[in-house]
């Protein structure tokens, strides 16, 4: 009896130490999964951390772009304003140089001065403007 016993307890053992084989398989297996995924997850992390900070630079560089065409406009519109009232004050001293001008009598008008007509001289032909007749 004392044989079987220690037959059975050592199938006992035997399926024991199986089991805790393929245990330490899955755990293994386990293990190894939970590493890939942390790698992945620490990548995916990277790439999220990197895409931040060149959203952030972008960020930046609109707002410097923005803060530089506000700037440029502004210049613009004092350069506009500017010539607007220079064009204002020009227009309005070309009118009163004009007002008294209008005010004065008019001028004689001078005679107009006479073509002289070059005599045809022979041989030389004359062309006529509309064109050639048949």
């Amino acid at each position: 009896m004392k044989l079987n016993d220690l037959q059975k307890a050592a199938a006992r053992a035997q399926q024991e130490l199986q089991l805790a084989e393929r245990k330490v398989v899955e755990l293994q297996r386990a293990a190894k999964a939970a590493k890939a995924k942390t790698e992945q997850v620490r990548l995916q992390f990277k790439v999220v951390r990197k895409a931040a900070k060149q959203s952030k630079k972008l960020a930046l560089a609109a707002e410097d772009q923005a803060r530089e065409q506000r700037r440029i406009c502004e210049k613009v519109q004092k350069r506009w304003a500017k010539a607007l009232k220079k064009l204002a004050k020009a227009k309005d001293g070309a009118a009163k140089k004009v007002a008294p001008a209008a005010a004065a009598p008019p001028k004689p008008a001078s005679p107009k001065p006479t073509v002289k007509k070059l005599p045809a001289t022979p041989g030389t032909a004359t062309v006529n403007p509309a064109g050639p007749t048949v």
